[in-house]
């Protein structure tokens, strides 16, 4: 299967996984009253975002398998294009894990001085733990030249 149809196939699976999502919120969102929301129902917002999240990386990973090469010294070097797409990609997914870590810092701060309420804290700060943790294990990824192929470092 050659690349374009891969990504074909990725975009529709990520279509077929989003859109249960998308309609269980937007029915639910037209049923309960504004700002008047149920715990069970951030929750399972929560929940089920991270599900699809897991879900399309897995099925990410299993289409887009690097194939074994015949000639290992054959491997194609990046452009200057690649290397600028690279650090921004870096520069953006750096930015997010601190504003984000900034948040939590925020957020446990506010908790404990009884801004929110912790029924709803614990779960966004998960929801928040979760995000940091994947964007920064991608970052550090990233910039230790295992994720991209790409080791300009020196």
């Amino acid at each position: 299967m050659n690349l374009p149809s891969k990504s074909r196939v990725f975009v529709g699976a990520a279509f077929a996984v989003t859109l249960p999502y998308v309609a269980f919120v937007v029915y639910f969102s037209f049923r309960l009253h504004q700002n008047n929301w149920p715990g069970w129902f951030i929750n399972t917002l929560l929940l089920w975002f991270v599900a699809n999240v897991i879900v399309m990386a897995l099925v990410a990973k299993r289409i887009f398998k690097k194939q074994d090469t015949a000639e290992p010294d054959s491997t194609p070097q990046p452009s200057a294009k690649t290397k600028l797409a690279v650090w921004l990609v870096r520069i953006v997914t750096s930015w997010l894990v601190l504003y984000w870590s900034f948040l939590f810092i925020v957020g446990v701060k506010d908790t404990i001085q009884g801004k929110y309420a912790l029924s709803r804290a614990v779960p966004a700060g998960a929801f928040l733990l979760f995000f940091i943790g994947l964007f920064g294990w991608s970052a550090y990824r990233s910039f230790r030249g295992k994720a991209s192929g790409i080791d300009d470092r020196g």
